[in-house]
């Protein structure tokens, strides 16, 4: 599979040699996207999976802010004008092409680079219990095809710590707290998660008040980090509530199921 790697660098006209240096090349197994403006990058990456990212024209500080937006599993590679630039993830920016996209790509060559997890979103504007069975059910049948996580974003759906007191499996609050104060405790979790008929999931969140204080940007980092640390082949994402970073979920989701009772007009 391709690998896309972004380019983002002050100097247009080097980020377009470069970028224009990789896709003309069939055999290096890599394609090139340049970025002018940090929206149009952070955006990207919403949609699309990039695996590297070079960074040109900015300082230390200015590149660090920059990687807390990024999503995880990005390697970030800084352009600098030092010959033989010896700190980790920097490349001197005037040496052949050819030997800076080598180093790039025998670093993506070494980890196991996988496919990005496929999304689905149920949600009902009626009944809890409604979205949790079909939730349930559809994760059972993914479950058959690869590994699942069910992730419940309502303090009164899916599994509850309550009815699972025996276990140690971890609750979305718990998630949601060290994706804000430590993302290695984070990953951690995962480890923790418990698996029944075949799925995984995470107990629901602990306080309502969890789910209505995450923006939008920090709803797709959760989801970003459900993908890249779980390693999961699909993900459900199970709401009751419905707010802009539940809509932000909805617009990166492979398919969204609106689970609802006949209605007297007979619409489903």
């Amino acid at each position: 599979m391709e690998q896309v790697i972004g380019i983002f660098d002050g100097q247009a006209e080097y980020a377009g040699q470069l970028i224009n240096y990789i896709n003309e090349r069939k055999d290096i197994g890599c394609f090139a996207v340049g970025f002018r403006r940090e929206e149009e990058l952070l955006s990207f990456c919403e949609r699309k999976k990039l695996v590297s990212l070079l960074l040109g024209g900015k300082t230390k500080e200015e590149a660090a802010a920059l990687k807390e937006k990024l999503p995880v599993g990005i390697k970030v590679w800084m352009l600098s004008e030092e010959v033989g630039a010896s700190e980790e993830g920097q490349l001197f920016r005037y040496q052949k092409a050819g030997n800076l996209i080598q180093t790039v790509m025998s670093e993506i060559q070494q980890g196991t680079v996988r496919s990005m997890s496929e999304l689905f979103t149920v949600f009902s504007p009626e009944s809890n219990r409604m979205a949790e069975e079909y939730a349930l059910s559809l994760a059972k049948e993914l479950a058959g095809k690869g590994r699942t996580l069910v992730l419940p974003w309502d303090a009164y759906l899916g599994y509850q710590r309550a009815e699972n007191a025996e276990t140690e499996t971890p609750s979305v609050s718990e998630l949601l707290y060290f994706l804000r104060k430590d993302v290695t405790q984070a990953k951690k979790l995962f480890a923790g998660i418990r698996k029944k008929k075949g799925m995984e999931y995470f107990c629901g969140p602990d306080y309502s008040s969890d789910l209505w204080q995450y923006s939008p940007e920090e709803m797709q980092k959760l989801l970003l980090c459900c993908k890249e640390y779980g390693e999961y082949d699909h993900i459900v994402f199970l709401s009751g509530m419905f707010h802009e970073g539940i809509l932000a979920v909805m617009h990166q989701s492979s398919q969204v199921y609106l689970v609802c009772s006949k209605s007297e007009q007979g619409y489903p």
